[in-house]
């Protein structure tokens, strides 16, 4: 479902993704661990072009990653994304927000839009805050109303760069447990996360990078328990034990 043959990408000098060959299958839940600027966000972020690759092909469902244009548009309507900062417009109610895309770019009737979008609110658990607008939510409901909006556009594949970093510990469960039901459900999903158990529980591949390059590609039982590389043995050993 998502393809990467060779990709690699510069900032500067620096060479942030390393020839990275990654294949996700359709279903598939894959997390990307790894320590701060191993390329993780940046890998994420090349898939849907929010970052340009210098290098190398990346397509989702078949579908090579278009350069602009219209093409980059419908492809990106099949490509969800959630950040670590919510990005919700703030003068627009929780439903309106969940409604905006699938309007503008699906061309879906607003009775149709809101009916899908209460839907939405409701698999989230937050249904009754449709009418509210994001400052009026805690961090963990906004974020689960950002993953409302992207399941909106009926994304093929979800992209969730580092979705709980930016909230309080007690509202990482309740976003997580967002994300396991995805999961569950059948979504294809690449998660860059710092959430062991998450990456335990939810995954069913654990993708290990460091340096720009992928160093493990493994079902979490074998990374937890036996990784195979130094770096991940280091990295575990640090995160594990704290």
């Amino acid at each position: 479902m998502i393809s990467l043959r060779s990709v690699n990408k510069h900032f500067g000098p620096l060479h942030v993704l390393r020839d990275v060959n990654l294949e996700v299958g359709r279903g598939q839940v894959v997390v990307i661990l790894g320590p701060s600027g191993s390329g993780k966000s940046t890998l994420c972020r090349t898939i849907n072009r929010l970052e340009v690759k210098d290098s190398g092909t990346i397509s989702v469902d078949g579908r090579r990653l278009p350069d602009e244009g219209k093409a980059l548009t419908r492809y990106r309507a099949d490509v969800g994304m959630v950040f670590q900062s919510f990005n919700l417009f703030a003068h627009k109610t929780i439903i309106e927000n969940v409604m905006l895309a699938p309007q503008k770019v699906r061309k879906l009737p607003k009775a149709v839009a809101r009916a899908k979008g209460m839907e939405l609110l409701d698999r989230v658990g937050i249904a009754n805050q449709a009418d509210k607008l994001p400052a009026q939510l805690s961090g963990g409901q906004q974020q689960r109303v950002a993953i409302a909006r992207a399941l909106a556009m009926e994304p093929k594949v979800m992209l969730f760069d580092e979705p709980t970093s930016a909230l309080d510990p007690e509202m990482v469960t309740e976003v997580l447990e967002v994300m396991t039901s995805l999961a569950k459900g059948g979504m294809t999903m690449l998660v860059v996360t710092h959430e062991m158990g998450f990456a335990r529980r939810a995954a069913d591949r654990v993708v290990f990078m460091a340096d720009g390059q992928i160093l493990e590609d493994t079902t979490p039982e074998e990374f937890f328990s036996t990784p195979s590389t130094a770096r991940a043995r280091d990295f575990l050993g640090k995160i594990l034990s704290h």
